[in-house]
């Protein structure tokens, strides 16, 4: 398994990463993070988009409308003695002028400066509040939703609902009075209905709060029945959790997510109005009897999904398991920061149940240690490389760059084989359609970023070593013997053990039998081995899901 995969990057780091100014090992942890997260790419690529409109500024207004300095700045300080000497002669009229100019014009200078940092002071709230509600709606677009619940609190009583189903008459109150705020009510638990609604209004003023776990937008304006609005983001994946509506009727509505509840019936609402006097419905007892759906494997593929989204499926040691009509996801000794997302990834999707524990103190023996510090290199090819390359400090940063890709390419395929694993032929003819392609796209994207470090250490390694002697054996590109997508997961994790085990050795990391001379020509081969099997795999799995 590789090493966990590293937290989001801040923006600092995607800048200096999109300049190119990062360090080759942390570039690499960088770029491997990007192809697994959505929301990071999004962000990314928000950055370039700024950059590349400062860049057309400077060219196309700049460059072409300030002309260039007349003439070359002069030294002023030998002119102040004949301006000294000037002012003896200037009426004394003038000299009030003169120091009224030097005296106040910069005091009117700095209290417009004041009132513009007031004013972009007044209106950052909004602009962060916009671009928040921005990326929230753009990482709502990229992730797969299933229908979800929402709790519904309003002064009268309480209603879980299902998101985009007919809403029951006790909630038609309700519903008239975000019709007339012109807030969505299929809906409203959103970034874009929020943000629908947010930008239409004409005068507004908003409120961006950093809370423990998540972001608070609350806005408030004079215009419409909407007075005020609080919406609550959480921080990993910007994913609404939990809103505030104050109208000015003085009625309030809450609305929340709903977690692990099966979804109430109306008869919520209802019963509170029982309790005033009003008739309340009878539930069916045959309904009442009927036990609850249990975990389909198309549950367990969005929890998968989720954990990818987070990039915990590629070294977290947390493991996904499906028994008893519930989807269990453990974890032993994971980060307290990382838990925290994994459960608020979670916390919407039903039959779930998180349960993370701290591991055991572990010590090693002595002759553990030993043993592993007695590895030795292969000298002789080693001293050939660090020639080939220009010396040892390239050597160390060669051999780190390749060692890096070696751990993407090996968390990739133990995760394919993961998934061949979980949805084996006769669980896969369970999903749905959907649910297949949802699975196809995965899989496509542990087989693709796989192929793409191999071609990486396939361009790196070419160079250095076909001059030692290097060559393609004529068994490279033999295709793989499976026939289905499943078993041929093992196949291509064993070709990716193989050359994880050759680069090892011919790096000087691990012990190897194998001769310095044939090792360059081993190690090409089975690169090639192997991008010519993930791709086998990529046909494959398109043929069995669906896909492009």
């Amino acid at each position: 398994m590789g090493s966990p995969q590293m937290p989001h990057p801040d923006e600092e780091q995607l800048l200096r990463y999109a300049d190119g100014e990062l360090p080759a090992r942390e570039a690499a942890r960088v770029r491997s993070h990007l192809e697994a997260c959505w929301q990071c790419r999004t962000e990314l690529e928000e950055l370039q988009k700024v950059i590349g409109e400062c860049v057309r500024y400077r060219k196309n207004f700049l460059a072409e409308h300030l002309s260039t300095p007349p003439a070359p700045w002069g030294d002023i300080y030998r002119h102040f003695a004949d301006i000294d000497s000037s002012l003896d002669r200037v009426p004394l009229s003038h000299r009030v002028a003169r120091l009224f100019a030097t005296r106040w014009i910069p005091a009117v200078v700095a209290l417009a400066a004041i009132c513009g940092i007031w004013y972009q002071w007044r209106h950052t709230p909004s602009v962060q509040a916009a671009e928040l509600l921005r990326k929230a709606v753009a990482a709502a677009d990229v992730r797969v939703e299933k229908p979800r619940r929402i709790k519904i609190r309003t002064r009268t009583g309480r209603v879980t609902r299902v998101v985009g189903t007919k809403s029951s008459s006790d909630l038609s109150a309700v519903q008239e009075l975000f019709r007339k705020a012109n807030y969505d009510w299929d809906d409203p638990l959103s970034a874009k209905s929020y943000r629908n609604w947010h930008d239409q209004l004409a005068g507004k003023r908003d409120e961006v709060t950093t809370l423990a776990d998540c972001y608070q937008i609350r806005t408030s304006t004079e215009a419409g029945e909407l007075a005020e609005a609080t919406l609550k983001i959480r921080i990993p994946d910007l994913r609404p959790f939990e809103e505030r509506f104050q109208f000015r009727s003085q009625e309030w509505v809450e609305i929340t997510e709903s977690a692990d509840e099966p979804a109430a019936p109306p008869q919520t609402i209802a019963a509170d109005n029982a309790a005033r006097g009003a008739p309340a419905s009878v539930p069916n007892p045959d309904q009442m009897r009927k036990p609850a759906p249990a975990a389909t494997a198309g549950d367990e593929l969005q929890v998968l999904v989720a954990l990818h989204n987070l990039g915990a499926d590629l070294g977290d040691p947390v493991e996904v398991t499906r028994s008893g009509g519930q989807i269990m996801v453990a974890g032993v000794g994971i980060d307290p920061r990382r838990k925290q997302q994994i459960q608020n990834a979670l916390a919407s999707m039903p039959h779930v149940v998180v349960r993370f524990s701290d591991p055991a103190p572990a010590t090693v023996a002595p002759e553990a240690q030993a043993s592993a510090g007695s590895l030795g290199p292969d000298t002789g090819l080693k001293a050939r490389l660090e020639k080939q390359v220009g010396g040892r400090p390239n050597f160390e940063q060669f051999a780190a760059q390749l060692l890096d890709m070696s751990e993407i390419m090996m968390s990739r395929a133990y995760a394919l084989r993961r998934l061949a694993e979980r949805f084996s032929q006769g669980a896969s003819a369970q999903l749905t359609a959907g649910d297949r392609q949802l699975l196809g796209k995965l899989y496509r994207e542990h087989a693709t970023i796989l192929g793409r470090q191999v071609s990486e250490m396939e361009r790196l390694l070419n160079p250095v070593l076909r001059p030692l002697g290097g060559s393609l054996e004529s068994a490279a590109r033999v295709a793989l013997s499976s026939a289905s997508w499943q078993p041929a997961t093992e196949e291509l994790l064993r070709g990716a053990r193989h050359v994880e085990t050759l680069l090892a050795v011919m790096l000087g990391a691990a012990p190897g039998e194998a001769a310095s001379g044939d090792l360059p020509s081993q190690l090409l081969s089975s690169l090639a081995q192997l991008r010519a099997s993930s791709q086998q795999c990529e046909r494959l799995i398109a043929s069995a899901t669906g896909g492009d």
